[in-house]
């Protein structure tokens, strides 16, 4: 059966009455995503959310691609409405303001359009609102789909508990709230080369925890995220969005507790490259091979996974190629947090 027709003809019955459950707006910027935003819509449209009690606002930020003839295709089988929005693309922050602004529901749902959430997402969340939440927040696991890019794309890592993070590929909150705190700083757009900013989610979120929000993660209320193809030149670069991270430390301290790693870094293997770096400086310097002991661990741990993998089919270049690519991404991560802790003068390794 097809997307469409399963839509269509699967609708979940409500197990109360639907006038006393909130109206929830699900907001979602998308950009060029035409070709993954039938998985999106197939997810909201199964939902075991009353359609009455809900709708899409899709905001788009100037696709070139199909995207506003696959929304017209899905809205005749969708069993909510739906809202069409087209805007200069100037980030997702501008994007989701502009969706509350059009939105009528009592509780803002924010995802993404390369997002699978699971049939009881939005349930699960407004049970959590139920329970005294003032943010909801929940799972995100990466999930394959049937012709999904290979090495030129990117994912969402996997996320299991509240971090302090508060990606919007899965945030919950009250309408009221988010108009009190003036939603998402537009600031935090897109870099030169067409990538995120990123970091405007986790400041939402902790201005609007700021004002009283009780921040519930709820395990039940659950997103899957599917991986986007990105070109060469946004893949190479896309590590540099960690110079935001010194910036919200300095607005949100309780990172230092919460997300990073010994307070200072982004995470445990960040310590193996800077040990490797080290050992490759000092043995530059003092032509002495030893010090390359040090990249040992970092090397260990790098050829884990998928460069293991392509050895053992044979695939000794591609192999390499993977090996230097996280170099490579090692490297530009430590060059964007330098960046960012000299300007926001916070120290984030």
């Amino acid at each position: 059966m097809s997307l469409i027709a399963e839509a269509s003809t699967r609708r979940p019955s409500s197990q109360r009455a639907a006038g006393e459950l909130p109206f929830v707006s699900v907001v979602v910027p998308t950009y060029n995503r035409a070709s993954v935003l039938p998985y999106l819509f197939a997810a909201l449209a199964l939902q075991t959310y009353p359609a009455d009690r809900m709708e899409l606002i899709l905001v788009d930020n100037s696709s070139t691609d199909d995207t506003e003839l696959a929304v017209q295709r899905w809205r005749t089988v969708l069993p909510f409405g739906v809202t069409f929005i087209r805007k200069e693309n100037n980030g997702p922050a501008a994007s989701r303001n502009r969706g509350a602004a059009a939105a009528r529901g009592d509780l803002l749902a924010f995802t993404d359009s390369d997002c699978i959430p699971a049939t009881g997402w939005l349930r699960a969340a407004v049970r959590a609102f139920d329970a005294g939440a003032g943010l909801v927040c929940g799972p995100i696991r990466p999930t394959q789909r049937a012709g999904a890019p290979g090495l030129m794309a990117a994912q969402l890592p996997t996320v299991t508990r509240d971090d302090g993070l508060y990606p919007t590929a899965n945030l919950i909150v009250r309408r009221n709230d988010f108009a009190a705190v003036g939603g998402f700083n537009e600031k935090l757009g897109l870099l030169p080369w067409g990538e995120l900013v990123a970091g405007e989610d986790s400041d939402l979120a902790w201005r609007v925890k700021r004002i009283g929000a009780t921040a519930v993660f709820a395990d039940d209320a659950e997103v899957g995220h599917v991986a986007t193809r990105l070109s060469a030149t946004r893949l190479l670069l896309r590590p540099m969005r960690v110079q935001v991270m010194p910036w919200l430390v300095r607005q949100v301290p309780e990172l230092r507790e919460t997300y990073l790693w010994q307070r200072y870094f982004m995470s445990r293997a960040r310590v193996y490259y800077y040990v490797a770096a080290a050992g490759i400086v000092a043995a530059a310097t003092t032509l002495t091979w030893p010090w390359l002991l040090l990249v040992l661990p970092w090397g260990v741990r790098a050829a884990r996974g998928t460069t293991v993998s392509l050895l053992r089919r044979g695939q000794v270049a591609k192999a390499l190629a993977w090996l230097g690519m996280v170099a490579w991404f090692d490297t530009v991560t430590t060059f964007g947090l330098a960046v960012g802790s000299a300007r926001s003068a916070r120290l984030v390794m």
